[in-house]
C-alpha cells in the first residue's frame, strides 16, 4: 500500500487498457506517498492530456519539469504556451500553481443528436469537474446559430463560419479532415474551393497533359511543389490555419482556394446566409467569418469572442465589404526565413556561452527557443517540409536538437562535449538552415514561362 513505483506500474497499466479515470487514480495514490515524485506528475499530465483536461494538467506538466529538467519536451511546452502557462523568452514557467490531483470524470464526446439542456451532475464519489470557474453547473453542449449577410446580401457558396479554440488546442471530439485530393484537369482546379481541418493531407493530381507547377504564397502556407508531369501527384500537409489561394507557374488563369481551419468547428451558411452549429463544446471560441472576397482586416474586423456555457446563442454578422463577389483576396506571406535563421544562429552561441559559464537553466531554454520558438514555430520547418519534404525538415530539426541534448547532458556522446565541439556543430547546422533558405526563397519567388 505504499509503495509509489507500483501505483505508477498499475496506472501505465491502466493506461494500456485506455480505463483513464483508473489510471488517474493510480497516480494520485503515487503523490499522496510522495508529492515530489516527477514521473508521476508527467504520466498524470499525459493521461489528464489525452482526456483534453488541458487546464488540470499544466501544473502537473509544470511540477514534473521543476523536478527533472528531462520533462522540458516540446511538446509540452507548446501545450503549456498555448494555456499561457510558459513563456519560452523567460528563465521560469509562468502562472504556476501548486499542482492538485483532479477528480476523475469520463471522457465527453459530442453527439450528433439535437441539443440539449443536460447538466453536470454531482456525483456522490467527488467527482465534480466543472467546465470553467468549478462553481457554475454548465451544459456540455451549445447550439449557436446566426446569419451572415455581406454588403447586406448573402455571401457566397464557399463562405465559412468557424469557432476556435481559444486554447488553440483540439476541440472535444474533433475529427481530421479525411486526405483531399485536388485534381489538375482542363487548365482547373477541381474542386475550385476546398475546405480542411488543421492536420489534413491534400493530394495534387495532374489530370492534364500539360505540365503543372502548382504553388501557394500564401500566409503560413507558402509552398511550390515544382514541375509536375502529366499523370503526377504530390502531397502535403498543412497543419497553419488560413485562407489559401491555389496558383500555377505555367498557367496564370489557373487559380483555387483551399480553407485550412482551426481546431474547433466549422459551417458554411445556406443560400439565405443562415448557418447552424448544433452540438458545440460548450467552452470559450473565437469566431471568425471568411469568405474569398474578404481583406485580411475585413476578416479582422469581424472576429467574435464567443463563450459557450450551454445557453443557446445567436451571433449575426453584417460585413461590409470594398470588394465585388467574385473577387479573391490572396494574403501573402512576408516571412522573413534569414531573420528565423538570425534568431536561431543568435540562440545557440548565446546557449553555448551560457553553458560555457555554468548556466545551465538559462542555456537549456534558449535552445529550446531555438528549436520549438523559431525553427517550428516561426514557420521555417513547415515551410521546408511543404516545399521539400517532411524528411529534410526533421533532420534540420535533429541537428538543431542534438546541440540541446548536449548542452542538456542528457544521453552519451562518442566524445566529451565541449565549447568547440559545440560551437562547430551550431556553425554546421546555420549554414545547412541558411542553404535551405535559398533553395526556399527561389521557389517561392517562381518566374512565370517566359520571364512574364
Amino acid at each position: 500500500p505504499n509503495h509509489l513505483m507500483a501505483y505508477n506500474l498499475l496506472g501505465k497499466s491502466y493506461g494500456r487498457k485506455k480505463m483513464y479515470d483508473q489510471e488517474v487514480s493510480a497516480y494520485e495514490k503515487a503523490l499522496e506517498i510522495d508529492p515530489d515524485f516527477a514521473l508521476v506528475h508527467f504520466n498524470l499530465g499525459i493521461v489528464l492530456g489525452i482526456q483534453k483536461k488541458f487546464e488540470p494538467a499544466a501544473p502537473h506538466f509544470l511540477k514534473a519539469i521543476e523536478l527533472d529538467k528531462q520533462y522540458e519536451k516540446p511538446f509540452v511546452i507548446q501545450m503549456l504556451t498555448a494555456l499561457g502557462k510558459y513563456d519560452p523568452a523567460a528563465e521560469k514557467p509562468i502562472n504556476q500553481p501548486k499542482p492538485q490531483a483532479p477528480k476523475s470524470e469520463p471522457v465527453k464526446q459530442a453527439k450528433v443528436t439535437p441539443a440539449k439542456t443536460e447538466e453536470k451532475k454531482e456525483e456522490g464519489s467527488g467527482s465534480d469537474h466543472k467546465m470553467e470557474e468549478g462553481s457554475k453547473k454548465v451544459n456540455k453542449l451549445t447550439h449557436v446559430k446566426g446569419t451572415v449577410l455581406i454588403n447586406g446580401k448573402a455571401p457566397s457558396p464557399n463562405t465559412l463560419v468557424f469557432l476556435e479554440t481559444k486554447t488553440k488546442l483540439p476541440a472535444q471530439g474533433q475529427k481530421k479532415t479525411p486526405t483531399l485530393t485536388i485534381q489538375q484537369n482542363g487548365l482547373n482546379f477541381f474542386p475550385r474551393h476546398s475546405v480542411i481541418q488543421s492536420g489534413a493531407t491534400v493530394t495534387f493530381e495532374n489530370h492534364d497533359k500539360e505540365v503543372h507547377n502548382i504553388y501557394s504564397k500564401s500566409l503560413g502556407n507558402q509552398f511550390n511543389l515544382g514541375a509536375m508531369a502529366s499523370g503526377s501527384f504530390k502531397s502535403i500537409e498543412f497543419n497553419t490555419a488560413g485562407p489559401i489561394v491555389l496558383r500555377c507557374n505555367m498557367h496564370k488563369d489557373m487559380i483555387g482556394t483551399l480553407f485550412v481551419v482551426p481546431n474547433g468547428y466549422y459551417t458554411q451558411p445556406n443560400k439565405k446566409g443562415e448557418y447552424e452549429f448544433k452540438n458545440v463544446t460548450s467552452e470559450g471560441y473565437i469566431m471568425q467569418v471568411w469568405a474569398p472576397m474578404l481583406s485580411p482586416d475585413e476578416v479582422a474586423n469581424n472576429i467574435r469572442s464567443a463563450d459557450l456555457t450551454g445557453v443557446a446563442q445567436t451571433f449575426d454578422f453584417d460585413i461590409k465589404s470594398a470588394s465585388v463577389p467574385g473577387e479573391i483576396h490572396d494574403m501573402t506571406d512576408p516571412t522573413d526565413y534569414n531573420a528565423i535563421v538570425d534568431n536561431i544562429e543568435r540562440e545557440m552561441f548565446q546557449a553555448i556561452d551560457d553553458w560555457k559559464n555554468g548556466k545551465k537553466f538559462i542555456s537549456r531554454k534558449r535552445m529550446l527557443m531555438a528549436v520549438t520558438k523559431h525553427f517550428a514555430g516561426e514557420g521555417l520547418k513547415g515551410a521546408i517540409a511543404k516545399s521539400f519534404s517532411s524528411k529534410r525538415s526533421i533532420l534540420l530539426e535533429r541537428k538543431l536538437d542534438k546541440i540541446r541534448k548536449e548542452i542538456s547532458g542528457y544521453g552519451k556522446t562518442e566524445e566529451p562535449v565541449t565549447e568547440a565541439s559545440l560551437k562547430s556543430q551550431a556553425k554546421f547546422a546555420v549554414a545547412a538552415l541558411r542553404n535551405n533558405v535559398k533553395e526556399l526563397e527561389a521557389r517561392l519567388q517562381p518566374t512565370t514561362v517566359g520571364g512574364q
